[in-house]
């Protein structure tokens, strides 16, 4: 019941980040096309005004400045329509494909990943603890109940709890019941794998999806009378960067 709940839940939060991406208003979506439309109504303003041409020149040069600017290059390319089209829908599609608890899950391994430095850490403190205890074994001395809590791996101070502790089972039990918990570990990281694959397939497909919006958008934007520079800007631009967040996440998924 709780999968079947947290999947509607999440479906509609990313159908709702795909909502919100369509009718986001274009000019606080991207922050150059911002700065466009703010250039254009203030030189459009200027010059009803009769604004001395130094002025008029002055601005325009302000505004090329900021286009010339590394700031002004990168915020071309960010814009939260196309962000929300893509996670959203990826996020939707799936938590309609897998269950939410292994979507959670996967959510969290893509975490691990990037802390590797710390895994290899941990891996050195369990195997210098395993050495320790070895050794005190070999030597016929006890394990004391103050130095398995001390450990600070979970798993590792459970088996010591319920293996090494209390003598009232072989090595090969032991070793066998360690290995299933190894090929169980394995099968639920093959789960979170097939489940990243399967979004790095989806975010292609809805940048797609974001291209078709942003092209419509950008029609809608023309009228009988001409065409809205800044809203045709818009619609391209999220016709262009959609499809240009969908191959960046899918390679790096």
């Amino acid at each position: 019941m709780s999968d079947k709940l947290g999947t509607v839940i999440g479906l509609l939060i990313g159908a709702t980040l795909v909502i919100f991406g369509i009718i986001w208003p274009d000019h606080l979506s991207n922050y150059y096309l911002f700065q466009l439309r703010e250039f254009e109504m203030t030189l459009e303003a200027l010059k009803q005004n009769g604004a001395p041409i130094e002025q008029i020149r002055a601005h325009q040069a302000a505004f090329q400045a900021f286009q010339d600017s590394w700031f002004g290059s990168i915020s071309r390319f960010a814009d939260l329509k196309s962000l929300l089209i893509v996670l959203g829908g990826s996020y939707a599609a799936t938590l309609v494909a897998f269950r939410f608890v292994d979507a959670i899950r996967a959510f969290n391994f893509i975490g691990h990943v990037f802390i590797r430095a710390k895994q290899d850490d941990d891996f050195l403190e369990v195997y210098r603890t395993v050495l320790k205890l070895c050794e005190k074994r070999v030597n016929k001395q006890m394990i004391t109940d103050e130095e398995i809590a001390a450990v600070t791996n979970q798993d590792l101070r459970n088996w010591l709890q319920d293996f090494i502790a209390v003598e009232i089972v072989t090595e090969e039990m032991i070793e066998e019941i360690i290995r299933s918990e190894i090929e169980m570990y394995n099968y639920r990281s093959y789960e979170e794998i097939d489940l990243l694959e399967f979004m790095g397939r989806a975010c292609p497909a809805f940048g797609m999806i974001g291209t078709v919006v942003g092209l419509i958008l950008m029609l809608g934007s023309t009228t009988s009378d001409g065409a809205d520079i800044a809203g045709v800007m818009g619609g391209m631009s999220v016709a262009l960067i959609t499809t240009l967040y969908g191959v960046l996440l899918a390679q790096i998924i």
